[in-house]
Order: structure tokens, then C-alpha cells, then sequence
């Protein structure tokens, strides 16, 4: 099965964690991490098939649309392993506090 990996770039938190509630809820996708920018800017990374994370990306930017503003949304396909090395996929920050 070819992975793909998502990104939904917000504004706000609230918003980030809004789509990344509804995309898990909706596909069969795992949240690889979210990454603070600065100025309030919050990128959800998912993987999953490449059907799984097309999916995920429309849901989550509609449900993240209601709450906060949308940057970007983007799926990179049969990703070059050697990217893993330059984004925060399979980690997450602060692992050890709750929400």
C-alpha cells in the first residue's frame, strides 16, 4: 500500500485540533504530529493511503474552516523517505502533557 502524507496549516490551535478531531473521526488516518510555526500558525501532518489522507484533507479543512482560518491544505504522495528527515512526522510535541 503507498502512504501518503497531509497537511492542514491553520491559524489557531483551536482550529488545528478541530480538524484533526474530525479527520481521525472520518478516516482511517493517524496524526503524525502538529507543528507550531509562530505567529499563531499550527500545521496538522497525518499519514495513511494515499484514498485515506485525500479524504482526511477535505474533512479537515472544512471542519477547521468553521473555527479558525485555513493556510494551506496539501497531500504529498509516495513521499521520498528522505523527507522524513526534514518534517516532524511520527512525533509529537509535548508527548507527555495531555490535552
Amino acid at each position: 500500500m503507498r502512504e501518503a502524507l497531509g497537511m492542514v496549516e491553520t491559524i489557531g490551535m483551536t482550529a488545528a485540533i478541530r480538524a484533526a478531531d474530525m479527520m481521525i473521526k472520518c478516516a482511517y488516518i493517524e496524526v503524525a504530529g502538529f507543528e507550531k510555526s509562530g505567529a499563531g500558525y499550527v500545521t496538522v501532518l497525518i499519514k495513511g493511503s494515499t484514498a485515506s489522507v485525500q479524504a482526511a484533507l477535505e474533512i479537515g479543512e472544512e471542519e477547521a474552516g468553521r473555527t479558525g482560518q485555513i493556510i494551506a491544505v496539501h497531500a504529498i504522495n509516495n513521499p521520498y523517505e528522505g523527507i522524513r528527515s526534514l518534517i516532524p512526522v511520527d512525533r509529537m510535541e509535548n508527548e507527555d502533557e495531555e490535552l
